[in-house]
């Protein structure tokens, strides 16, 4: 019999067509040739390829196991997710399986389970306050059923699987500890009945008869590239496939959970400790060396003053790290370039080294222009690292937090980028400043608006308890001051315009957006592709830099994959469900 088979080694290969016996059935292993080389591949099932009786079809070299290899809902949902993502069936079972499964580590059937059929049923738990929502999530694990438990990071993950009490340790496992195989065999054996993890713990074989998600609308829930569909998407699907329960929850809602069950805000920030500063009533303040500058409000200093003053700690956000986020020649205009990727470098350590946007290469800061040989550089869009030595005028003690920063001994005045949000968790901040929320706005990605109203949630909220009063200053122009106001009524109207918007241009979650990034040494031009999209009767967004991706909206991805095959030798497509 003619089965097709999947070469998760081979992902750009697609589905291959070999000779097996009969009787092999979908998700066995079998070793075929690709070229020269032996692979592991997966039996999808009987083809219905209508190959031309020339073609020489070889047979599988051997069979690994002849028996179902995975959970049917972990097979659904590989399965699922290559076609959705438009990656296919070989890269989706790459993203999803263990690479020593990958390699044809001969593994067990899982265990025969006799349940009783269930129906999908979803439930909410939108929470502000952290610590309500962690004493839920172990109320439920106190129930007998199989749990999966989903977190944004791997640090929140962690953290709660060390509150587990005494009697639930046992039963319990963060994935993916230290070895991913060896707890995926934990979990096909079902030696643990709770499973702890971030995004990747999505994959976990569990077979799980409830999945809870925290923070479900946090975009870090999002897979890296070829899936690029969101765990709790995933999640979803598994859970509708098991007839299990799906447990959302969080500060916030997704879009696609609020359309789906419709769920209320328990409680709205108090409009006393929200601060709104208009940004045009500023004092502009510049670093020597870098063209633009920092605002900085009346509100924003007075107050910093006050709260520092009383002992209390600060956390300014300004999301542009370094020193400034681009290096010019003030003679030519040429910015100095990553000299392995190309992409712009930003000041980093006083100007003195160079840091790449993209690849993260660190080089000194060159001696002459390559173009024009002039040696006078200019820095441009002041980052943290220059706002840090502003603040050090008005402030004698300026605390800068980057990754890896020692919590415990960040006080007084913090300055940092989003990600100093973490430490709301674990130092008592009592005023949030965002310095420029519009910087925030003026992102491309249509889920710029929805993250940054999540953010400033979670600037509100995180780490919290009821009975305390922090204070969330923002600073905006016009559009900026619009969107905060929002965010003092609660997050109900604002998700309710949001998707009616979304739902005018097709976007996300009522259709799909692809994105296409132009290859650097493609044979075509980016115009010529536009040319093409349009011809073919699709809306094409371009945003109007030459590095920048083109988006296409739309319902259809079986229309816009039959449209986009001529190009994928030029184009890398990423799509967005999200």
């Amino acid at each position: 019999m003619l089965f097709d088979v999947a070469v998760p080694e081979m992902p750009p290969a697609g589905v291959l067509v070999y000779e097996a016996p009969e009787g092999l059935p979908a998700s066995s292993r079998v070793i075929v040739q690709v070229g020269k080389h032996s692979h592991t591949g997966f039996v999808l099932g009987q083809t219905e390829q209508n190959l031309p009786p020339e073609v020489e079809i070889k047979p599988v070299e051997g069979i690994i196991d002849a028996h179902c290899v995975l959970e049917p809902d972990i097979w659904d949902m590989a399965l699922w997710a290559g076609k959705v993502s438009m990656c296919g069936a070989s890269a989706s079972l790459r993203a999803v399986l263990p690479e020593m499964f990958i390699e044809g580590e001969r593994i067990k059937a899982p265990p025969i389970i006799h349940e009783e059929k269930t129906k999908f049923r979803e439930r909410n738990c939108f929470n502000p306050f952290d610590a309500e929502r962690v004493n839920f999530y172990l109320s439920e694990l106190q129930k007998p059923e199989r749990t999966l438990i989903l977190f944004p990071t791997k640090e929140s993950a962690k953290n709660f699987y060390e509150q587990l009490p005494e009697n639930l340790k046992p039963e319990a496992l963060l994935w993916p500890a230290k070895n991913i195989f060896t707890a995926w065999k934990q979990a096909h054996f079902k030696q643990v009945r709770i499973v702890i993890g971030s995004v990747g713990a999505v994959f976990a074989p569990l077979r799980p008869q409830r999945i809870i998600i925290e923070e479900e609308a946090r975009p870090s829930y999002i897979l890296p590239y070829r899936l690029n569909l969101s765990a709790r998407t995933l999640a979803g699907r598994r859970a509708l496939t098991l007839g299990a329960e799906l447990i959302t929850a969080g500060r916030i809602p997704s879009l696609k959970t609020y359309l789906r069950t419709k769920p209320k805000p328990p409680e709205i920030p108090d409009r006393k400790n929200i601060v709104l500063a208009d940004m045009y009533h500023s004092h502009r303040e510049q670093e020597h060396g870098i063209e633009g500058t920092i605002p900085l409000t009346f509100s924003l200093v007075k107050r910093t003053y006050r709260e520092l003053s009383q002992g209390h700690n600060v956390l300014w956000i300004l999301d542009r790290l370094g020193e400034s986020s681009e290096v010019f020649c003030r003679h030519c205009g040429q910015s100095v370039k990553c000299p392995k990727c190309n992409n712009i470098m930003r000041s980093i350590h006083d100007g003195n080294m160079l840091r790449c946007h993209v690849c993260g290469t660190v080089i000194e800061l060159p001696e002459k222009c390559g173009n024009c040989g002039d040696d006078f550089f200019v820095g441009k869009r002041p980052g943290i690292e220059a706002l840090a030595k502003i603040a050090g005028k008005y402030y004698p003690k300026v605390k800068l937090y980057v990754k890896g920063a020692k919590k415990s001994h960040m006080k007084g005045l913090i300055i940092s980028t989003q990600r100093g949000l973490e430490l709301c968790s674990n130092v008592n901040i009592s005023l949030v400043a965002w310095l420029d929320l519009d910087l925030e706005l003026w992102r491309p990605e249509d889920s710029s608006r929805l993250n940054v109203y999540s953010m400033l949630y979670e600037s509100y909220y995180r780490g919290r308890e009821r009975d305390s009063d922090r204070k969330v200053l923002i600073q905006a122009r016009k559009d900026g001051i619009k969107f905060a106001g929002y965010f003092a009524e609660g997050w109900e109207k604002f998700i309710r315009e949001e998707l009616q918007s979304r739902k005018n241009f097709m976007l996300p979650p009522f259709g799909f957006v692809v994105e296409n990034v132009v290859e650097k040494r493609s044979k075509i031009t980016r115009m010529e592709i536009v040319r093409f999209l349009e011809d073919s009767g699709l809306f094409v967004m371009d945003p109007g830099d030459d590095d920048s991706p083109l988006y296409i909206s739309t319902d259809s991805l079986e229309a816009v994959r039959k449209i986009l095959e001529p190009l994928s030798r030029y184009l890398k497509i990423t799509v967005r469900s999200e």
